[in-house]
């Protein structure tokens, strides 16, 4: 594939280029943040949304 930024922060995705057009062009946590993190209200980026995996969340 050749060139892929990340739709919403502008910054070239490395990990998980297979997936680049499934997260819609961004990086993984860029389109949870962008499209899951506010599912149950309004979600600070920097609080846990409470979905599995969320970014903002205690590391597992």
């Amino acid at each position: 594939m050749s060139d892929q930024t990340c739709m919403r922060c502008g910054e070239q995705v490395e990990s998980g280029r297979e997936d680049y057009e499934v997260f819609e062009r961004m990086h993984w946590d860029c389109f949870h943040y962008a499209y899951e993190h506010d599912l149950n209200g309004e979600v600070a980026e920097s609080e846990d949304c409470g979905q599995p995996g969320c970014p903002s969340g205690e590391p597992g």
